[in-house]
């Protein structure tokens, strides 16, 4: 684990990777037409992302973020035990900091040796960044589906606006997208994109994050989505 930390990118450095190119094409007088290619929106520090996003996040993800130290010994153990009970794999008790770690250096097969290697990273990054500076980096880079990347891109793609505005409905949807882009991502199906959502609120109430009076005041049926092109808000 020392060796893999020493080699680790600079802070700096893994938050100007990007995982492919984005192409923009605008009109004479600069205005911008549209664009291919994944969208990455703006990097949006930590202290800029609404808490609700945080929390649904952390909530749904990994509930044991704060206390474990990249690896959670009490997901890996659940993951373990619903195997046995189910026959199959039904939760990876993978951590943020894993996910993380798979993101940006590993892919995604689903074999033992990339399982330990997305471990040996995850521990090296806890200890050479903070909490913060690692969720910062995983609400930046994660996938969100219809080709945004990151949490102010997913806004602006389906929200029309950037991540510093998002409510609470919006932050559940977006939380809910990590689990299966292509299935919950609104412009694939916005059906399924609320049901996640409400999955999400309930998880966030079960992780002492949310009441149920926010949650009975939270209509996701009135939810708003920006149409098509939505990310160049």
């Amino acid at each position: 684990m020392f060796v893999t930390r020493q080699g680790l990118p600079a802070y700096d450095q893994l938050k100007s990777s990007q995982q492919g190119q984005m192409i923009e094409v605008r009109a004479r007088d600069g205005t911008e037409l549209f664009n291919l290619g994944p969208s990455y929106g703006k990097w949006m520090p930590l202290g800029e992302v609404p808490k609700v996003m945080q929390d649904a996040m952390t909530s749904v993800e990994d509930r044991r973020f704060y206390s474990h130290f990249g690896v959670d010994p009490v997901g890996i153990v659940r993951s373990l035990w619903v195997r046995v009970q189910s026959g199959h794999w039904r939760q990876g008790g993978s951590t943020i900091t894993q996910q993380l770690a798979r993101n940006l250096f590993l892919n995604n097969s689903k074999t033992a040796t990339r399982k330990f290697n997305e471990m040996i990273y995850a521990l090296a990054l806890e200890s050479k960044f903070s909490k913060q500076q690692i969720l910062e980096l995983y609400l930046n880079k994660v996938y969100f589906g219809g080709g945004a990347y990151g949490v102010d891109a997913a806004s602006r793609k389906f929200f029309g606006h950037t991540a510093s505005s998002l409510n609470l409905p919006e932050a559940a949807i977006i939380a809910g997208l990590v689990k299966a882009p292509s299935n919950y991502a609104p412009t694939a199906d916005q059906k399924a994109a609320l049901d996640r959502a409400a999955v999400v609120l309930q998880t966030m109430k079960d992780a002492g994050t949310l009441s149920d009076s926010e949650i009975a005041a939270t209509d996701l049926k009135s939810m708003k989505f920006a149409p098509e092109g939505g990310q160049n808000a």
